[in-house]
Formats: C-alpha cells, structure tokens, sequence
C-alpha cells in the first residue's frame, strides 16, 4: 500500500514539473516575439527626380500619337494606297510648275516629299517671301506641313521643327475636330475623298487648302462667327497661316507665328455651313 502511494506521488511530481516547464517556455516564447517584432516588407519611395516642368502645352503630331495606334494605322493604310496608285504624284507634277525654280530644287533634292498644296506669302513678319507647302512624305506614309522662311532660306516642318500652340482648345468654342492639322488634312481631304480622287485630281486642285493671308480681309472667313483664343489681337490680322478642316464646309483653323519663341499659336478657327 506504501509503495502504491509512493508510485502515485511520483507520478504526482513528475506532472508538476513537467507543467512548470512547459509554462516556463511559453512565457520564454512571448519575451522573444515582443523583443524581436515581426519584419515587414517596406514599400520603395519614388522621388521625382526630374522637378522642372514644362508649362507650355505644345501639339504633337497625331500621327505620333501611340494611343490612337490602331486608327492611324487605318490612315496610313489609306494614304499608301493612294500613293502606290499615283493619285499624289499626280498632284506634285501639277503643282511643282506653280513654284519657283529654288523651290522645285528643293522638291528634286527630297524625292519622298509629294507636293498637295502650297501657299506663298509674308509668313514669318520679315517682309520676306515665304512658302507653306502641304506634302504626302513617303518615307514616313504621312502628310506634314512644311514651312519655308525667305529671310533665312531655311525649311522647316510643323509640329517638329517649329512647336504649335492650340490656343482654341480653351477658348469655349462651339466645335471640335480630331487630330492635328497636319492629320485632318490627310483625313478630310484624302482618305475621305479616295474615291472621288481616284478619279479625278482636278476637283481638289481646284480648292485652296492653305492659305497665307489676312483674315479680315478673305471673304472665306466669317470672324464675327468665328471663335478667337482667349486674350489674341483681333486687329492685326495679315501674316496668317490657314489651313482647311473641311472639303465640304467652310471650316478654318488659323495660325499666327511668334518670333520669340518659335512657335505658332492656333488663334482663330471657324466651323459652320456655308
């Protein structure tokens, strides 16, 4: 009987102790897990390294224009068309007996530039005799607007070279078109009339598309309809580059250059039936 209560009492302080132990690590445990936190991953900071910021809000060229990729792969699938058909050599060949001989060596010396319009004039405010030319490139299947100054005997292309300014894009006006003016161009008067040139050029030679001119005085503009970017001279209006965005309306969007700065501004545009 001893030795039964002696077994007991063993097996007694034996549990005891083995509890102990056990309360004794867990406690050990929890000093570790406040000691020595769990570690999380930290989110990298982005600096912006680059702190100046241009304020000027310059156009590019709708052509470059990565998030209209699919329809400007449409266009262009359409302009080289009309070029592997000849339609735009067509038109240069007519066109280039208009020029004078400085300008035909400039269009012999560029193959890929294919003459569509052309407009001559006091441009640049220099009293110089300046050209603004509209022309299919062939290398890069697009139109372009290029610009030659007389006083400097220097070609230069919109958009590129020279930066561009919509100052129509916060002027509350009662119209909007897509693209750029080198684009609507190509659009309004190209692709949308591919049929109509394919069979005859004679309907589209027939229409200035780009004019060099003072607005106040061309019957083709309406001012008092029209709409002015905010905060532009409505007096002195010669030396204005115009550009149609219609072949069916009487649609404009005109350009007055800036010599300080290189640039042009679009200041006037007008957009209503005749």
């Amino acid at each position: 009987m001893i030795q039964k209560i002696s077994i007991v009492k063993k097996i007694f302080i034996l549990f005891v102790c083995t509890l102990l132990f056990a309360c004794n690590q867990k406690q050990k445990e929890n000093q570790i897990n406040q000691s020595e936190p769990e570690q999380k991953e930290l989110s990298p900071v982005i600096t912006n390294q680059n702190s100046e910021t241009d304020t000027t809000n310059y156009q590019i060229s709708t052509f470059y224009n990565t998030e209209e990729a699919d329809r400007i792969k449409r266009q262009k699938e359409s302009l080289k068309q009309l070029s592997e058909k000849k339609v735009f050599l067509d038109i240069h060949n007519k066109l280039i007996q208009k020029i004078n001989a400085k300008q035909q060596s400039f269009f012999k010396k560029n193959p890929n530039y294919k003459l569509l319009s052309v407009a001559q004039g006091n441009l640049f405010q220099e009293n110089s005799n300046d050209f603004a030319f509209i022309v299919y490139d062939t290398k890069n299947i697009k139109t372009s607007i290029l610009l030659y100054n007389g006083k400097t005997s220097t070609y230069a292309e919109l958009f590129k070279d020279i930066k561009v300014i919509n100052g129509l894009k916060n002027a509350n006006c009662s119209f909007y078109s897509f693209g750029t003016l080198d684009y609507q161009f190509a659009n309004e008067f190209l692709v949308s009339n591919e049929d109509y040139l394919l069979k005859s050029i004679e309907s589209f030679l027939e229409y200035p598309s780009i004019k060099i001119t003072d607005i106040s005085k061309d019957e083709n503009f309406i001012l008092k309809d029209g709409c002015f970017a905010k905060n532009v001279s409505k007096t002195n209006l010669a030396n204005t580059l115009c550009i149609p965005t219609s072949s069916i309306y009487n649609n404009w969007e005109c350009l007055r250059y800036n010599k300080t700065s290189n640039s042009f501004l679009i200041f006037y545009g007008q957009a209503f039936a005749d």
